[in-house]
Formats: C-alpha cells, structure tokens, sequence
C-alpha cells in the first residue's frame, strides 16, 4: 500500500478524487464474483466500464447485466473550462434517453441545466452561486410549476461550512439544517442533516490527519439517538470495516481485504460477511470484486 498518497476527503476538483482515485486513471473495467451455487460460480462478471479525461473528469460509463449485455451508456462532454456541458444517458433496458445540458453565466454566477427526455423538454433549473461559489437560489421550471429553493450558508474564520439552511419557498415543511462541527486542524468531526422529520448525524474519528472510522446515527420521532453503522477505512480512505446495526444492536458485519497497483489503487477487493443477528462465528466469504485499470502516458 502506498503510505505517500493523500486521500481528498471533501472540495474534490474531479471524477479522479471523487472517486478517490490516484494517479492519471484512463479506464477502469470493474468485474465481480459472487460465492453463490450458480452456474457462473466464481467466473468474474464485467459489471461496469469508467472511462476518464486526461483532466480527470468521467467521460463515459458503460453499465452491464450478468450476461455481458450493455443496459446502459452514459457519454459526458466538457467545455475548454473542463465544465461540464451535456450527457447522454441512453437505458436499454426501458429504452429511453435522457440528455442534461448545462450553460454557464460567469457574470451573473449562474448555470442553467435543461433536462430532456426522450427529446421532450421535462425541467430547467436555474442556479445562483454566492460566497465559496455555494448555491444560494435555484429555480426550476417543470410544466407549469415553478419551485424556488433559497439557500444561506455561513463559515468560520478559515472558509469551512458550519451552517447551512434550504427552504423551498411556500413550504415550510421542506426546510433543510446542516451543522458542521471540526477539530483544531479543521477536520470535520460532525456533520448533521435536518429535516422535519428526521436528523442523520455522522461523527468522524481522524488519525495523523487521514480519517479512520467514521459512526452515523439517526433521530427521528421518538428523539432518540439510534446508531446505524460504523465504517473503518484504511490509510488510503478504502473501507476495511463495515457493522450495521438495527434498532442499535449489531446485525451485520463486512469485511474488506485489498491487493493494490503500483499507483495505489485497489485491484481486488474480497468481501467477507459475519451475521451477528444469526449469531455467526466467522466471516464467510461473500463476493470478490476486482479492477482493471490502465493510465494516461
């Protein structure tokens, strides 16, 4: 594992980080083998294919069923900003195509995204960007109804999001809070989203600057604060650990083991499951995913 990487954990600038991809990745053919008594029992299936920009950026996805047949194709294009400006979503499966254009206003700080499907017009949204270049307004327009969302943020002394609120207007109901707290180093350590029915909250555990665990939990009519899962991730922000719990008690447990390439992405990943709800003993093997990736010269 390389141990000179660093992960990029939030403000990513493209697919790559996104991703949390490392080095200049060109495709990626992702396969999968399930542990199941099935005719194709342990023969890698090709699920999916990423392709990227020399920039980073996606610039087509091709999506596969357990028979190798394409159910769908999404193709992405850029400006000479490297903004995006138009995908083509075509599904085989329903046969329908779905187009997004977007178009940007540098000196009023907005863009516009249209959405057509199956070459019919079904919304437009308008966005307005203010401080940090946050969404402050949108507007969208499908039909006859017209929706307008108002955003506020606020930040501390160093840029970091520590309030944000979103309100459809006309509906009260629809008001959105999201609270981030952080350490000294400004690592967020807690981050919660509100709603009027329901509070998500997720705390984050760092280590020599790289997270390690991250705990999410729920609040919701009775008040009380239910734990949901807890996530353990290696040096290089890959998930090692994964306990889901029900009503707060452990129900299920993931396992994850990696092999790497020489630029720090994983190339295998084998997926181990102990059901704690039947009271298992050990980890059973569940599926194998594995990667193919080539690189930009």
């Amino acid at each position: 594992m390389r141990t000179d990487l660093q992960p990029i954990y939030s403000d990513s600038k493209n697919a790559l980080q996104g991703n949390n991809l490392y080095g200049k990745v060109k495709k990626i053919e992702y396969y999968k083998t399930t542990f199941q008594n099935t005719e194709n029992e342990d023969k890698p299936i090709l699920n999916k294919i990423e392709e990227y920009t020399d920039f980073g950026e996606l610039k087509k996805v091709e999506y596969f069923d357990n028979y190798g047949e394409i159910t769908q194709t999404n193709v992405i294009d850029y400006n000479k900003n490297q903004e995006f400006i138009k995908s083509v979503s075509i599904n085989k499966l329903n046969e329908s195509n779905i187009v997004q254009i977007s178009k940007y206003d540098t000196i009023k700080n907005t863009s516009e995204l249209s959405v057509f499907v199956n070459d019919t017009i079904d919304h437009k949204t308008t966005f307005y960007y203010g401080k940090n270049d946050y969404q402050i307004k949108r507007i969208s327009v499908k039909g006859n109804d017209t929706t307008v969302v108002n955003s506020e943020q606020t930040f501390n002394d160093n840029n970091k999001l520590v309030l944000a609120t979103q309100k459809e207007k006309g509906n009260d109901k629809s008001a959105i809070t999201i609270r981030n707290k952080y350490d000294d180093n400004d690592n967020l350590i807690e981050s919660s989203h509100k709603t009027e029915w329901v509070e998500m909250i997720s705390e984050t555990e760092w280590k020599n600057g790289r997270i390690s665990k991250q705990t999410s939990y729920t609040i919701s009519a009775d008040l009380k604060k239910h734990l949901n899962n807890v996530t353990e991730f290696d040096i290089l922000y890959n998930v090692i650990n994964s306990k889901e719990y029900e009503d707060s008690k452990l129900h299920r447990e993931l396992k994850f083991d990696y092999e790497f390439d020489e630029n720090g992405n994983w190339i295998k990943k084998n997926v181990s499951m102990k059901e704690h709800f039947n009271n298992s003993k050990e980890f059973i093997p569940i599926y194998v995913d594995s990667r193919k990736i080539s690189y930009w010269k």
